[in-house]
């Protein structure tokens, strides 16, 4: 088994998180080999960290001829399209921590690019491999609830300051997980409380037919126990709830997925157009929330490979 060899680039942020300790527990499928963070020093400090070589910018990084993907997380999300962008042109597979891009124009110029170039892309959507949303999707497709009316799907994130973007964004590529009819609107209402900036945001997906889908997110210690449960499916039959603290996400599954991707030709665990969905069905809640009305939604990608 050849490892894949990595770049990093937002180094700071790849450092402490779940996707560093995925891929380190992985050593036959993942070696990370160099390191970017934005400037010179932080570079050098969060490579020797991650025992990597140091770049001072992006263009030296993917001069690196030993790398054959990068995995781009950390610093606004405004800046991970150029990244992504220069690293496919570089002939680079791109892994970005969700979101994709900060616009699903922008995915949809990385998707044709990526296909154009025959490299892998895709978006680090971890939680779609928690134990509930997985219990959660194997008991509704198997019929046991019914027909489902309503998935309600709630997390607490430590701010709001960046919308739908922010903390609680996987749960824009969850919702799309539990319907595969067509988009029809959505509806975002931020909660205030005393003028205060929001405290929660609540999104509602209607789709061509059931289920309906909401979003709640909640600023909150993400250890907390929220007033609602994490998920909640009413069906005809039966309701199924969840009340589970939030786990750490299950990464295991996805990042086995990008090794065969690359190493067998397999499809990617996340499908690009998926990841662009998502980024869609956020960019839908973040207009409505502004005008204070739903948003009319445009057709979907198909995400299928």
């Amino acid at each position: 088994m050849t490892p894949i060899r990595l770049g990093i680039i937002g180094a700071g942020s790849f450092a402490n998180s779940p996707h560093r300790a995925a891929m380190e527990a992985q050593p036959d499928r993942f070696e990370i080999v160099a390191a970017y963070d934005g400037s010179p020093s932080a570079s050098l400090d969060w490579a020797s960290r991650l025992r990597a070589a140091a770049y001072e910018s992006l263009d030296d990084l993917l001069a690196h001829r030993q790398i054959e993907a990068v995995f781009i997380t950390g610093g606004p999300v405004s800046g991970r399209f150029e990244a992504a962008r220069q690293a496919l042109e570089a002939g680079r597979h791109v892994i970005v921590e969700p979101p994709m891009a900060a616009s699903a124009a922008q995915c949809d110029q990385l998707i044709p690019l990526a296909r154009r170039k025959g490299l892998a892309l895709t978006a680090a959507h971890v939680r779609r491999w928690d134990n509930a949303l997985v219990h959660a999707r194997r008991r509704i497709d198997g019929g046991e609830l019914g027909d489902v009316a309503l998935v309600k799907l709630a997390t607490a994130v430590g701010s709001l300051e960046d919308g739908p973007f922010g903390e609680g964004f996987d749960l824009f590529d969850a919702a799309l997980l539990f319907n595969a009819t067509e988009l029809v609107d959505v509806a975002a209402a931020p909660s205030l409380r005393h003028g205060s900036p929001s405290h929660a945001l609540t999104v509602l997906c209607r789709f061509e037919a059931p289920p309906a889908v909401e979003i709640t997110v909640i600023v909150a210690a993400a250890s907390a126990p929220l007033a609602l449960p994490r998920m909640l499916a009413v069906g005809a039959r039966s309701t199924l709830s969840d009340n589970s603290a939030a786990a750490a996400p299950t990464t295991g599954p996805f990042y086995e997925g990008v090794w065969r991707s690359i190493r067998e030709r397999a499809p990617v665990p996340v499908l690009a157009a998926a990841a662009r969905n998502a980024v869609y069905l956020a960019e839908c809640a973040q207009v409505s929330a502004r005008r204070g009305q739903a948003v009319v939604a445009e057709r979907l990608l198909k995400a299928v490979e």
